[in-house]
């Protein structure tokens, strides 16, 4: 029973702290521009696997392009 009570002992200082701040401070707080969820999960990974992908794409058709040019 103990993991209960530091659960409740957790969610009391949180509201309390949350309570001790001025209301301006509170309100600034709940503005804040969460970040996605694949980076919050995964880091840079997702971002850089599609840059990998853009650039595999632009490659594969700059290619095609550039040796039409030189015939």
């Amino acid at each position: 029973m103990a993991k209960g009570n530091d659960l409740v002992r957790y969610i009391t200082e949180q509201v309390v702290e949350y309570m001790g701040k001025p209301k301006e401070e509170r309100k600034s707080t709940r503005g804040k521009r969460k970040e996605p969820w694949q980076t919050k999960w995964f880091g840079m990974l997702p971002f850089g696997v599609s840059m990998w992908a853009k650039d595999k794409k632009k490659g594969v058709q700059g290619r095609k392009k550039e040796s039409d040019h030189s015939i």
